[in-house]
């Protein structure tokens, strides 16, 4: 009988745990999101099995001195975009990882962004309740709104009456529902319609935006019974109520399923967590859920 020493089972061991963490990632169940790292690498995973599905690439091709700072996927050409700790816009390969400028930009200090899939525009959210709305480069371009075009949409306020009314928000986190926009001329189908959704800092609360264009007045919709931060805070919808957000925190990842209804004990529902893993953004795909 062959006797194994301590030493030839510590080898062992060794070799079994390097070849788990060479094994492939699973393919991503749920809805197939992208997340940027605190690094700023691409994250893939599925929401149904993040931790199993979850892996990186480094995204190239960025200006010197950038770095990426919010990320969204556009129904109308079917990229994602990030913008960057510069302002300037990119379209990111999410086969390659190779970023492209795409030659618009939105000044410093942004916090978040998503696309409106009605006007085909990107709502940006800054520090100091800034609040724009961008026409990017890359086609197809609104009619209405000339390529490059930002139009400032006044500072964030929650409407008379509110529960937080007269409290100034820090919005962390935004996301639109309906991604339906999927046409080539970038118009949505008549009669649609969208809604926007944030996540106040200052207030601990998921709130729910005004009607366009300049989505500026908040009302109140339930506490999030989490605590929430720029840059370590992501949100996206799918659909009408396919929310999700990732928290970061301590060097982890929390992954939760976000309700949109008004008057939840609690906004957010822990689905997994990301061990080791500190996510900056989340951008979930469109499509079956």
């Amino acid at each position: 009988m062959k006797i194994w020493t301590q030493t030839a089972l510590a080898s062992f061991a060794l070799l079994l745990g390097s070849c788990s963490t060479m094994m492939a990632p699973e393919a991503p169940a749920g809805v197939s999101a992208y997340g940027l790292t605190s690094s700023g690498a691409l994250a893939m995973f599925g929401t149904g099995n993040a931790a199993a599905s979850y892996r990186t690439m480094p995204v190239t091709g960025l200006s010197a001195g950038d770095t990426l700072i919010s990320i969204d996927y556009r129904n109308t050409d079917g990229r994602l975009y990030g913008v960057a700790s510069t302002g300037r816009v990119y379209t990111i390969n999410t086969s390659t990882g190779a970023a492209t400028a795409d030659g618009s930009t939105v000044g410093r200090g942004i916090v978040t962004v998503d696309f409106n899939p009605v006007a085909n525009r990107l709502r940006v959210i800054g520090e100091n309740n800034q609040n724009y709305r961008l026409t990017v480069n890359t086609a197809p371009v609104p009619s209405a709104s000339p390529a490059g075009t930002l139009t400032e949409d006044g500072t964030f306020v929650y409407a008379p009456g509110d529960a937080n009314a007269g409290k100034t928000p820090r919005l962390v986190a935004s996301a639109y529902t309906n991604s339906f926009n999927d046409s080539a001329a970038g118009a949505a189908p008549t009669g649609a319609t969208t809604a926007l959704y944030s996540f106040d800092a200052a207030q601990g609360t998921l709130v729910l935006h005004d009607v366009g264009p300049q989505f500026s007045t908040l009302k109140t919709v339930a506490p999030l019974g989490v605590s929430v931060s720029a840059g370590m805070t992501g949100f996206d919808i799918v659909g009408a109520d396919g929310a999700y957000a990732t928290v970061s925190s301590g060097g982890n990842t929390n992954l939760y399923r976000v309700s949109l209804t008004a008057g939840m004990a609690n906004a957010l529902t822990l689905v997994s967590t990301l061990k080791g893993v500190s996510l900056r953004d989340l951008a979930l795909v469109p499509g079956v859920r």
